[in-house]
């Protein structure tokens, strides 16, 4: 699922450039975690992981700069990273670093300018913008709250799960009970 804040800056950056797509990855060690997206683009993508150093974004999260490419040129980057997992291979591409003080957080990138365009320089000044605001989500903690679900939205789901597969809540419950008779 898209956290709202993040599809938020990234339905933003897609629809003030043109972008057919755009995501915001974030740093997970070595690799990079699609954390949201918007367009164009299957919404299932969201918690697929790449290599860090693989396609624009792992460019822009390696080097903390701005990238910018347009068609024609035969940059293999293109077709490597997000874009490939979201099986595309982008005409256009802006790829921003989400960035605060200390650390490069994660990526903004925008891909396929409308009418086969290029993304102008005041695109990329805008998407680095938004990736301020990315950034400061991505590193507030607000992401490690989410892996860990409150005990009510556990019970929630757990109750969820029960009523939807028995079977899985079955063997979900073991493993759960099994955790929680650990000293």
């Amino acid at each position: 699922m898209n956290d709202p804040v993040l599809a938020a800056v990234v339905r933003a950056a897609t629809s003030a450039t043109g972008a057919s797509a755009g995501w915001i990855v974030a740093v997970r060690g070595d690799e990079l975690e699609v954390v949201a997206v918007s367009g164009d683009v299957d919404p299932a993508i969201v918690g697929t992981r790449v290599s860090g150093a693989s396609g624009t974004a792992g460019y822009v999260v390696g080097s903390g700069q701005p990238m910018a490419l347009a068609s024609g040129r035969d940059d293999p980057r293109l077709g490597e990273g997000v874009a490939a997992a979201a099986g595309r291979r982008p005409a256009s591409v802006v790829s921003v670093p989400c960035e605060d003080d200390s650390a490069v957080a994660g990526a903004l990138e925008l891909i396929d300018k409308a009418g086969g365009g290029s993304f102008s320089f005041d695109d990329v000044e805008l998407a680095t913008l938004l990736a301020g605001i990315a950034a400061a989500a991505l590193t507030s903690g607000a992401d490690e709250r989410r892996l860990v679900p409150a005990p009510e939205e556990l019970s929630g789901g757990l109750r969820a799960l029960a009523a939807a597969d028995p079977s899985r809540y079955a063997t979900t419950a073991t493993l759960v009970a099994s955790l929680l008779a650990r000293d």
